[in-house]
């Protein structure tokens, strides 16, 4: 009797298989399993069968339009900022070593959880390169990039700032920092490249503005940052100041209380403001990290910026003693340099009307950034 063939199938059960018998493949138990009462298992899936009308599928009369593909949220350019950031960038908000890691390791990760900083971060980056790229060609590309990121970070950072948690703390705290560096920053250089008209005066004015309300990131999540990254920022200090700073602080103390019988809101609201500077002159002196500095446009009142910006001759000097620690910024930092003797000689046309009542307290800014 000549022997019969069948068609060999890979889709048998495993005890068949072991067994070496065909396997009739009926699922989910095969007859041979089922009737030797055997656990039949299959690794192979049920093959799928295709019906008659999907083995010859009718011509689509409409031909199909092509897939469109959106462009990706970031691209190479933001890859190649994030890159600047942790390389180089992170270096010009650093004082000393001591806070390194935080803005090159810590910062970035917490930026992937809340996108005003990453945004933030790109700004920063983006004027970084325009500050110091020898190609010209490039520097207006990544102005607009600057503007474009520095945009995008404002409303969502307003909003956080507004909503402090545990949870974002750090990452405003982190932000805080990047919008002062952009406020003096940005305005300056775009003026430089772009040939704009520009008013240090105006863009501290700016920065004022931005920061109203960031003092309290300070005071509401100080039992939050005990653990953070942040805790070792504490501004204040004790540290004796250098003699010439003292006798500059001693000036405006003296002056000030001139003004305490006619108008003692006023008094108070300038001597907050001394209090504050006086904090920035010790904690300089001790280091010339750029937190305590920056620290003072943070803590400054509404009412003092309000005088500012009316042109309230008491509170520009305030301001011309601190332009002296932005100076001495200038000296370590790509984005303050200038920026501080810029400003003292735009003060001083401010003003050129006191410089008999007030001769001692204005020299001693304009000889301490060397004007």
């Amino acid at each position: 009797m000549p022997r019969r063939f069948h068609k060999k199938s890979r889709n048998g059960c495993n005890q068949c298989k072991e067994r070496r018998v065909k396997c009739d493949e009926t699922r989910p138990l095969c007859s041979a399993c089922t009737t030797r009462e055997l656990p039949c298992i299959y690794s192979i899936p049920c093959p799928r069968r295709q019906s008659a009308t999907e083995a010859s599928p009718k011509p689509d009369p409409k031909p199909r339009a092509k897939p469109v593909f959106t462009s990706p949220k970031y691209d190479a350019r933001h890859l190649l900022l994030m890159h600047k950031f942790s390389t180089e960038t992170y270096q010009s908000i650093c004082g000393d070593h001591s806070d390194m890691e935080d803005w090159q390791v810590l910062i970035p990760k917490l930026a992937f959880e809340h996108e005003f900083l990453l945004h933030g971060i790109f700004s920063l980056a983006a004027l970084h390169i325009v500050a110091t790229t020898p190609d010209s060609d490039q520097v207006i590309s990544y102005l607009d990039t600057a503007l474009q990121c520095n945009e995008l970070a404002f409303a969502p950072f307003r909003e956080a700032l507004a909503n402090l948690t545990p949870l974002n703390c750090d990452a405003v705290f982190a932000q805080s920092a990047i919008v002062t560096i952009i406020g003096i920053a940005l305005p300056r250089l775009n003026a430089q490249h772009r040939g704009e008209s520009f008013s240090m005066i105006e863009t501290m004015m700016t920065v004022f503005e931005l920061l109203q309300g960031a003092s309290k990131i300070l005071q509401i999540s100080k039992p939050w940052r005990q653990a953070s990254i942040f805790s070792k920022y504490d501004w204040r200090d004790n540290t004796a100041l250098d003699p010439d700073m003292a006798n500059a602080i001693t000036q405006l103390r003296m002056l000030n209380s001139s003004i305490e019988n006619t108008d003692s809101a006023q008094h108070s609201i300038n001597q907050e403001a001394i209090d504050s500077l006086q904090d920035s002159f010790a904690k300089f002196t001790h280091a010339p990290h750029p937190a305590p500095i920056l620290a003072w446009l943070t803590y400054a009142k509404r009412e003092f910026v309000d005088g500012l910006r009316a042109r309230q001759p008491f509170q520009l000097l305030i301001l011309m003693n601190w332009a002296v620690l932005l100076n001495e910024l200038g000296a370590h930092f790509w984005w303050a340099k200038g920026c501080g003797e810029e400003l003292v000689a735009e003060l001083m046309s401010e003003l050129k009307d006191q410089n008999e009542k007030w001769k001692s307290a204005l020299q001693w800014p304009q000889q301490r950034v060397g004007i």
